[in-house]
């Protein structure tokens, strides 16, 4: 799966809480660079997230009117209140009652990726906002959904992963803002950033290689891969493979070849090498997922 977090294990503010008084009452990977954890807590205690380097969605289920995030004390948690803490945040938590809570994790590659794709805007011209004890109706309805699916059956997980997309597109177009514009500083003009990720889709059945993306950049390899990073938020290697298992989920949805062929098509060679990636990379097989999409 590369370097994206996935498991709930590879995100910092799962670790803080596993090891503070708070009781995991399940958690389960959602996709590439997403994850999702329930916790309750009845124990006094405080808490404290120093950069942990990914995004954070947070909704009480219970309790919370005693707690407070320290610097905010006026701002008191409660049932159906959200936080979203960016992955540059800096905060302390005073937990001072009963609390139940569900955590959602993303990995700056994962929203980075949705920005391209949805926005087509670069990474770094947006920022996620620091928000705290929020209300808000459209993220309560998505999170219902995430509540309600047992995550450990395969083809519910697909079900709260859709979810979780769905949370990253509120977040996207709702939650970020703009950042003061700067002076740029290397990465792909828009017009060369459209043409590489046009030329990626058309050619995801080939094998398409680093030096072949830098001609269609008109860049030298060396610099094509700095400039796609600081563009895209992730390394071509990353962008191509994610790309190949977009192709290779709407092929399965549509049922209409076998996986040897979905394979063919998607650029993964081999049945076997697409089963692998699949799976680390959506949570399932490519038959589960298949299963679950002919379910529904």
């Amino acid at each position: 799966m590369g370097t994206v977090a996935s498991a709930p294990a590879d995100f910092s503010v799962f670790r803080t809480l596993s090891g503070s008084t708070a009781t995991l009452e399940r958690a389960a990977t959602l996709g590439e660079g997403l994850a999702i954890s329930q916790w309750s807590r009845s124990a006094r205690e405080t808490l404290g997230y120093d950069m942990p380097g990914h995004h954070t969605l947070s909704l009480y289920l219970r309790g919370g009117e005693k707690s407070f995030r320290v610097g905010l004390d006026s701002l008191h948690g409660g049932a159906g209140k959200f936080c979203v803490l960016p992955a540059e945040h800096y905060s302390r938590w005073s937990m001072n009652d009963n609390v139940r809570f569900l955590h959602l994790y993303i990995a700056p590659e994962r929203l980075a990726r949705e920005a391209v794709m949805r926005l087509d805007c670069e990474p770094r011209s947006l920022e996620l906002r620091d928000r705290t004890y929020i209300h808000d109706d459209s993220l309560t309805d998505v999170c219902r959904s995430l509540l309600g699916t047992d995550w450990s059956r395969p083809d519910e997980r697909l079900a709260a992963s859709s979810a979780a997309e769905t949370v990253l597109h509120q977040l996207l177009h709702q939650g970020v803002s703009r950042k003061t514009p700067q002076p740029a500083r290397g990465g792909l003009a828009p017009a060369v950033r459209r043409r590489v990720m046009d030329y990626v889709d058309a050619h995801l059945d080939a094998p398409l290689t680093l030096a072949e993306l830098a001609g269609v950049a008109a860049l030298s390899t060396y610099h094509f891969a700095r400039m796609f990073h600081t563009s895209f938020g992730e390394p071509p290697h990353a962008w191509v493979r994610a790309r190949r298992i977009e192709r290779a989920k709407a092929l399965l949805a549509a049922g209409k070849s076998d996986l040897a062929g979905i394979a063919q098509a998607s650029g993964f060679g081999s049945a076997s090498h697409l089963s692998r990636v699949f799976r680390d990379a959506a949570g399932v097989t490519p038959g589960q997922y298949r299963g679950a999409r002919a379910g529904r």
